[in-house]
């Protein structure tokens, strides 16, 4: 305090509340902030916006629980992650902010309804939209932690859902958890999150990948999605339209129905602003590399890529690697992405990622050379086609360290017979789960190979392990004996 005003302590760059901010002290640890070190518990704060996971919004709850929370947060661009911290207590403002339209719903809790109106007048949205279905992030009890359980506890006495919301993964295989050595006591509070989430009216999909398992949103259709990569995925190779939504500003959503019509809802936001070279780039570290080197660049642009020839496998990993790094929640590949020919680049913003990048990048995502604990694939999720190339790799080898490969359920269903086919080669196939969300460290894991920048950043920066990233025909080659 100075003079009877408050200080206001200014973040210099978007942070990632999910693992950017040590939840004990309110420190921030992301690794390229340039207030790293600092403490924002009981100050007031202002940040451009968030970036990365959309289970930040959970960590507000963590903060104040733990008395580290900020006094006051100002944000200069709407963020419905950001948002979240007003559910917990902590004030949140806009630098601008527009009227406040009245959303008229009956049957639902009064609070959530007062929400979706305070983020209507800070994002000066043009009134409200009824959205088709929601995706909720937030389900693992490994990122959401005891405060995130009280919370699901305390809304599901009153929310009810009344749109397709489906599931992010879990903290663990649902059905075979102890096979992964989940924990005793990891396991009922897990199990009790989705025992919550069902109530309120959740379809369990548990999957990053909703897309493949149900809920496939159609071209220009508006959604209320929460994990970044699948928002990222909908927006741009199918069209649909979400803003990249907070864990919990998805509970809001499927309870009411709607959500302020704004950012990613409008054409004018959808316009590219950046022109992307990736010539010569291709597979799936490739392509996740380039997303995790673009969204470190310019984490909130709306890339336009020249020069490549992407799979839908490639086009998931580049999405899931920008969305974590950066906050990017669409991307237009010439030729490939449905709006790219409808929209010409705004402005002169030039990129151009190289081999050397690639090979740059994943040296600073890898800390340790030699044999790891685990090998971890499937973030995101895996599809029918890339279990089947995994199966046609490992054909007549066996592993000689021990790997996981995550999918959907939906997924895991229809392949039973490549899984057979995986499990000769020593492959365990898990569902419900991944790498990210599930307690690693707590199991004993310390050294994982992936093939996937986001699970490199996440398991890292979040879950403390040391992490090497190869693609994965170099895994099999290296890892595996005939």
């Amino acid at each position: 305090m100075r003079g009877g005003l408050l200080e206001i302590l200014v973040l210099g760059k978007p942070i990632s509340w999910l693992d950017g901010v040590d939840v004990r002290t309110g420190e921030i640890v992301q690794r390229d902030h340039p207030q790293r070190g600092t403490s924002i518990a009981g100050r007031a704060i202002k940040i451009p916006h968030s970036i990365g996971s959309t289970v930040g919004a959970y960590t507000f709850f963590k903060l104040v629980r733990n008395k580290a929370a900020p006094r006051k947060i100002i944000l200069e661009k709407p963020d419905s992650i950001t948002m979240a911290a007003v559910l917990a207590g902590i004030p949140v403002e806009m630098e601008h902010e527009g009227p406040v339209e009245e959303l008229k719903v009956e049957g639902v809790p009064e609070n959530f309804v007062r929400y979706l109106e305070k983020e209507a007048s800070f994002s000066s949205a043009r009134g409200f939209v009824r959205i088709n279905s929601v995706h909720l992030s937030g389900i693992s009890y490994a990122t959401i932690g005891e405060e995130g359980l009280d919370f699901l506890k305390k809304v599901s006495k009153d929310a009810r859902f009344r749109v397709l919301a489906t599931t992010n993964p879990a903290g663990m295989d649902l059905k075979r958890w102890r096979k992964m050595g989940i924990p005793e006591d990891f396991a009922e509070k897990q199990l009790r999150i989705v025992r919550l989430l069902l109530k309120m009216g959740a379809v369990p999909t548990f999957t990053c990948t909703p897309y493949l398992a149900g809920n496939l949103p159609t071209f220009g259709e508006h959604i209320c999605w929460g994990e970044s990569s699948a928002v990222s995925f909908v927006n741009s190779v199918i069209g649909a339209r979400t803003n990249r939504e907070g864990s919990i500003k998805g509970i809001v959503a499927a309870t009411v129905g709607y959500t302020p019509l704004y950012g990613k809802h409008l054409d004018e936001e959808r316009i590219p602003n950046l022109k992307v070279d990736m010539a010569g780039l291709k597979g799936f570290t490739e392509f996740s590399l380039a997303g995790y080197i673009i969204g470190r660049e310019y984490p909130s642009a709306v890339p336009f890529v020249e020069g490549v020839h992407p799979s839908y496998e490639e086009l998931k990993a580049f999405g899931a690697a920008a969305a974590a790094s950066g906050g990017i929640e669409l991307f237009h590949i010439e030729g490939f992405t449905p709006e790219a020919h409808i929209f010409s680049v705004s402005g002169n913003e030039k990129l151009k990622v190289e081999g050397s990048d690639i090979i740059e990048a994943r040296e600073e995502l890898s800390s340790y050379n030699g044999d790891p604990d685990l090998i971890a694939v499937g973030c995101p999720h895996l599809s029918m086609k890339e279990l089947m190339y995994l199966a046609e790799l490992s054909n007549g080898k066996r592993t000689k360290i021990k790997f996981w490969a995550f999918t959907s359920r939906s997924v895991l269903a229809q392949c039973q017979g490549t899984v057979k086919m995986l499990e000769k080669a020593g492959i365990e196939v898990y569902a419900d789960t991944c790498m990210v969300v599930s307690p690693l460290e707590k199991i004993g894991f310390r050294r994982v190979v992936t093939n996937s920048a986001k699970a490199a950043k996440y398991l890292r920066d979040l879950r403390g392990l040391d992490v090497m990233i190869l693609p994965l025909e170099e895994i099999v080659k290296r890892f595996f004996i005939s």
